[in-house]
């Protein structure tokens, strides 16, 4: 490609950008926006989601993956089967339609698990056909309620997709780790030079176990994880456990509970400050949850998160732990309906008006606390579990860990917080959607068995700018070899020039000729313009055309290293 025909011509603006691969992939021409949540790929970008694509295909087919491809419209009816519609249209994320012709509904399909399934159960499986693992790539639409930071939160975005079927369960553990080790080569192979593999929250997808690939990047990073400094533990902070520092001062079930008048103090710090030799460790807070559980007439209820002060709720985990659909902390006026007392003085002593109680495994143990009283302006002191109130038969895990906690394999070592960004995420489906669709397979006793699922996404759009956020410098782009629009640019520094120009016509005619991506930069301006754009762009070699022309000598750059080296055409060609 020759930089005249190049669209777009002149470099765009980074209006809206909200990270620094973000801004860069706008300036430097590689993405537009559309609309909110939706880019367009321009030539540049196309080319790199291309390379990612291929790599992905490749890998999947040198694995025995077999590619297929799936429609994104589909019909209601799958979806109902699995138990899914009405859940995205309550969370407002599926895009649904009606066909004018036959009334059929239809939706615009956020993932594919319910054709691929449909498929497996309309294929007759014997056991002699497993395993088997299917893989497409294909665009898929959320209607994301706030879409950021440019191709890491889109409405519209491309998804490569792997399912696998297997007889039992070790089976399907089996292709787990085999699709892992593909993701690990796949990003290896992109560029990601520091990608790490944490466990985490299955969301609606579903399933007993999930973990996701985590490229990090502080700045770009929308993700916290959570990971050892010693052992190999890591997780999303959604799903992160800890051991939680334990509290400062010995219980003594001697001293009676009494009610403290507290007016003025209803937040761990105003208590801390009110009561010097109390600190957040021997408080119990007490949080007010709605939770929507669709237990028929009663849809909504009320349950209270018990927790030490010190710690706040997950609500990722209080979610699971309930099996709901959604929870948030309950609003002011329910929580006066529920505890008779306004936010802030809620506690375990008397607290009747709630479905449940739920203790954190933080207070555990723990005796002789400070919690609310039930009454506005008021809190006990000198708590003592079993003795004012019944003791709690079932600990939860229900806290925000946090770095400095310890981590919760080993034992020992110290939590330590990064940012990171989603690029694929894999997980144990187990029976779930065999069962509820009829996916069913002939065992060798004749019978039929569910078939074992796991499936495995890669978002292919998001990796390019994942990729860009790790790849990047102040003056641009550094795109790895593997990835990148084009694996050489050849910068003239006058192209009219009766030296320059055929040096670069024989150097550009001889890449291509070898196969090798070249974009040469005919453009009319000055070197200084050259330069600039050639680093923003950020192929990974540069051939600088210059004052040794008459000589037929150039100059090979590195954008990587910055390392230059004068060569003969001939030797470039060999080089690159």
């Amino acid at each position: 490609m020759k930089m005249t025909k190049l669209f777009p011509r002149t470099r765009y603006g980074e209006v809206g950008a909200t990270t620094a691969a973000h801004a860069l992939l706008l300036k430097a021409g590689f993405i537009k926006q559309l609309a909110v949540g939706s880019y367009i790929l321009l030539p540049l970008g196309f080319r790199v989601w291309q390379n990612v694509q291929r790599i992905v295909w490749d890998e999947m087919e040198e694995k025995g993956v077999q590619n297929l491809q799936v429609p994104i419209m589909q019909p209601k009816e799958l979806w109902v089967k699995s138990g899914r519609w009405q859940k995205y249209q309550d969370a407002k994320t599926m895009f649904q339609t009606t066909e004018r012709h036959s009334g059929a509904v239809f939706g615009l399909a956020p993932t594919a698990e319910e054709p691929l399934t449909w498929l497996a159960g309309e294929s007759q499986l014997s056991h002699k056909d497993l395993p088997l693992s299917w893989h497409q790539i294909g665009w898929k639409f959320r209607d994301e309620k706030r879409p950021r930071h440019g191709l890491l939160r889109c409405r519209e975005f491309d998804m490569s997709d792997g399912y696998s079927f297997d007889k039992d369960e070790v089976g399907m553990r089996t292709s787990f780790e085999m699709f892992r080790e593909i993701y690990r080569c796949i990003f290896h192979k992109v560029g990601l030079r520091d990608c790490i593999y944490v466990q985490a929250d299955s969301g609606a997808i579903g399933g007993k176990g999930s973990a996701e690939f985590m490229a990090l990047s502080d700045e770009g990073g929308e993700d916290t994880l959570l990971t050892c400094s010693d052992c190999s533990y890591g997780a999303n902070v959604d799903k992160a456990g800890s051991i939680v520092p334990e509290a400062t001062r010995p219980a003594d079930t001697s001293v009676a509970l009494h009610l403290e008048y507290t007016p003025t103090a209803r937040t761990v710090e105003e208590l801390t400050g009110l009561f010097p030799g109390v600190d957040a460790t021997r408080m119990v807070k007490t949080i007010i949850f709605t939770v929507d559980g669709e237990l028929g007439e009663e849809k909504w209820y009320q349950v209270a998160v018990c927790i030490r002060g010190d710690l706040e709720v997950n609500e990722v985990k209080l979610l699971n732990a309930l099996g709901a659909q959604s929870v948030s902390p309950a609003e002011p006026s329910v929580v006066r309906a529920v505890t008779g007392a306004d936010v802030g003085f809620a506690g375990p002593i008397g607290l009747e008006n709630v479905r449940e109680i739920l203790f954190d495994r933080s207070v555990e143990g723990l005796s002789n606390f400070l919690c609310g009283g039930n009454k506005s302006g008021y809190h006990y002191l000198d708590v003592v579990p079993g003795r004012d109130f019944t003791a709690p038969s079932r600990f939860y895990d229900l806290h925000r860990a946090v770095s400095g906690h310890t981590c919760p394999e080993c034992k020992c070592s110290l939590l330590r917080e990064s940012r990171g960004i989603e690029v694929g995420h894999i997980f144990m489906l187990q029976t779930g959607y065999s069962l509820s669709m009829g996916a069913m397979y002939r065992g060798e006793d004749g019978q039929a068995h569910p078939l074992w699922m796991g499936c495995y996404g890669i978002g292919t759009t998001r990796l390019v700018q994942a990729i860009a956020e790790q790849n990047r410098d102040e003056k641009g782009l550094i795109w790895p070899e593997s990835v990148a629009p084009y694996l050489v640019e050849i910068v003239p520094l006058k192209y009219d020039d009766t030296h320059q120009q055929p040096l670069a016509d024989a150097l550009y005619a001889g890449l291509k000729a070898r196969g090798t991506s070249v974009l040469l930069d005919d453009r009319a301006v000055s070197a200084g313009v050259k330069f600039k754009d050639a680093d923003l762009i950020g192929c990974p070699w540069r051939v600088t055309i210059g004052r040794r022309a008459p000589e037929s000598i150039v100059e090979l750059w590195n954008r990587r290293t910055g390392e230059m080296v004068e060569m003969t055409i001939q030797e470039v060609l060999k080089k690159v």
